[in-house]
């Protein structure tokens, strides 16, 4: 009895081993896996996003859409068109601004956001500020993308109300297309009471 005891508590023991190493076998092997799994994950991520490589954005401000498109690929670089304004002193179709600016240190494939200047001046309709004050007049004209131009004062009770609006010179209607930036004119009254009131501070005199 006492032999068969031992036999069997020699047997539980080899299994008791046997077990325990078929169990840190395969705690090693998971802990080697995931190991692997990370690094994995981490070159991945650094290739993806190039970690640590960067390269500068150029100039293309002043070149045709054509020739900065080329630039940009050449630096290894997307584009896309933002906006397009009119500006005078720059010749048509031209880059006027860009986003990021030249010189940043950007990532591969990054987009660069190109501002072009329009082949001919943008057109709006004149907004009508006839009766309402300088104040209000100069924000709705600025608000439209115009300008205050030149303001003249007549004979008129309402001190510093619109009484005419032009353009060059010429009364310009509500609704009338006009380049945006133009400057606008205005006539504005000079105010009865402000008159009266230094004649009679003249006479008193």
């Amino acid at each position: 009895m006492t032999k068969m005891n031992n036999n069997i508590s020699f047997v539980t023991k080899i299994l008791k081993k046997a077990i325990n190493h078929y169990i840190f076998k395969n705690i090693l092997i998971l802990f080697f896996a995931g190991l692997f799994i990370l690094y994995g994950t981490l070159v991945a991520l650094r290739h993806y996003t190039h970690h640590g490589e960067s390269i500068t954005v150029p100039d293309v401000t002043g070149l045709t859409l054509s020739e900065a498109v080329a630039v940009l690929r050449m630096g290894k670089m997307q584009w896309q068109l933002s906006d397009s304004v009119y500006v005078g002193s720059v010749k048509p179709g031209a880059i006027v601004n860009q986003n990021p600016e030249s010189g940043s240190s950007v990532k591969e494939n990054r987009n660069v956001f190109l501002v072009i200047n329009a082949v001919a001046p943008e057109k709006i309709k004149m907004p009508n500020v006839v009766g309402v004050s300088l104040r209000q007049a100069k924000s709705t004209l600025e608000a439209q993308g115009l300008k205050l131009g030149k303001t003249t004062y007549v004979p008129d009770i309402a001190r510093d109300y619109v009484l005419k609006q032009r353009y060059r010179g010429a009364e310009i209607r509500r609704g009338t297309e006009i380049v945006k930036g133009a400057e606008i004119e205005l006539v504005l009254g000079d105010g009865l009471e402000t008159e009266r009131s230094d004649t009679i501070q003249i006479k008193q005199n």
